[in-house]
């Protein structure tokens, strides 16, 4: 497995790519497969204005919350962002840390107005059960549709629970985890692509991964 520290991650002025105020540091991007794993910082204040794009999001709110469409949402609320498909504003009144996974060109172009139909979705983790898995581990699924192969899980796992990884990537949300006895510190990344060696995930305090798989088409 691949660690990607949150230290060390490369971080980039998004001033820089649609002139709005926030930065963007990547843990993973695939240009076969177009997918692209960024942690996007909002400053206090900041408003994400309405816009459309020509990839696909899921993005994880992971720290404070957004508003979108007067609904307020926090930690592991998703916001699925379809292709051409206008959407937001969306309001970080206290500054917002959220895990993007976009699925082609994340450049973004502001819109006045949203379509009739609508096909962007708010997801609210605390309106889906928790789910059973295996010793110690239980699974959410966040995003199973609407995003192309992309499906996006919480899996909370118990303070001695193994977990062999059946995910592309996951972001450790909180607790602590090793991955081939290396330590994970909060919000540092794991991935393996097609072919990589995988190393059991072995849990030491109770801790939750932000699960991230592309699925075969």
């Amino acid at each position: 497995m691949h660690i990607v520290r949150l230290d060390e991650i490369p971080w980039e002025d998004r001033v820089n790519v649609d002139n709005w105020p926030s930065r963007g540091g990547t843990y993973y991007n695939n240009t076969d497969t177009e997918l692209c794993i960024r942690l996007i910082d909002y400053s206090f204040g900041a408003i994400e204005p309405r816009h459309v794009h020509a990839g696909t999001h899921a993005t994880t709110v992971l720290k404070n919350t957004t508003i979108v469409d007067g609904l307020t949402l926090g930690p592991l609320d998703v916001v699925i962002g379809p292709s051409n498909e206008p959407h937001g504003p969306l309001n970080y009144p206290l500054g917002c840390f959220l895990l993007s996974a976009f699925q082609g060109s994340f450049f973004h172009s502001e819109v006045e107005t949203l379509f009739e139909e609508k096909h962007y979705r708010l997801v609210q983790h605390t309106k889906i059960d928790w789910v059973r898995k295996g010793d110690g581990c239980r699974v959410k699924t966040l995003v199973d549709h609407g995003c192309g192969r992309l499906l996006v899980e919480a899996i909370r796992m118990e303070a001695g629970a193994r977990l062999e990884p059946e995910f592309l990537g996951a972001l450790l949300h909180d607790g602590a985890v090793s991955v081939g006895g290396t330590a994970l510190g909060e919000w540092d990344f794991i991935y393996a692509d097609e072919g990589d060696p995988r190393a059991e995930v072995v849990c030491t305090t109770d801790a939750t991964l932000l699960a991230l798989t592309m699925r075969d088409a």
